[in-house]
């Protein structure tokens, strides 16, 4: 972002069965702010929203928010979040529920799948840069989503499942557990 750039705040009404949580919103013009405010009520699983002019004080989910629409984030430095945390995972209170704030980063983001999930590839707990993150399939996997793909290329390729795991640096038995699965998947894709 430019020095010259000047930024718009807005306050979004997000409303979900009944309750509203009002949010500060930064944006660079009223287009902007609009297509936000459709991102966010999105994630949040909001039922209708509405944007006003009027200014809210900003609090840490609006912060993330406003660092995910300006793509404010660094690949080489972590982001730690500063709100609460439960089951030492980055979460926020809305709407009397709790939402773990990586499943909110992968709905802003439009990343459509149900199962998935994310994991920190920094291995720190309050980490929520999506440059570090890695998706997998299930909460306890232990191959993400490209690396099942590379052990698909790599048994393909007629690789010993020792060597996959090694490469993979799982145990052979996860290996195994997968290539049983995509086995039983192609089966029954084939009925």
């Amino acid at each position: 972002m430019s020095q010259t750039t000047s930024i718009e705040e807005h306050c979004l009404a997000v409303t979900r069965k009944g309750r509203k949580v009002e949010l500060s919103v930064s944006s660079l013009d009223s287009n902007h702010a609009q297509a936000q405010a459709a991102d966010i009520c999105r994630a949040l699983g909001g039922e209708s929203f509405s944007l006003s002019y009027k200014e809210k004080k900003s609090c840490y989910i609006s912060e993330l928010f406003k660092r995910l629409a300006f793509n404010d984030f660094s690949p080489k430095e972590c982001f730690l979040w500063d709100g609460p945390s439960a089951n030492e995972s980055p979460c926020v209170y809305l709407f009397g529920t709790r939402i773990y704030v990586r499943t909110l980063q992968l709905k802003y983001l439009d990343i459509p799948k149900d199962d998935l999930t994310t994991k920190s590839t920094c291995k720190c707990a309050k980490c929520v840069n999506p440059y570090h993150f890695t998706y997998v399939n299930g909460k306890n996997a232990k191959l993400s989503c490209g690396d099942r793909k590379l052990l698909l290329a790599y048994r393909g390729q007629g690789a010993p499942v020792g060597q996959i795991a090694e490469a993979l640096k799982v145990h052979r038995s996860t290996i195994y557990r997968h290539l049983n699965y995509e086995r039983l998947s192609s089966r029954i894709e084939g009925d």
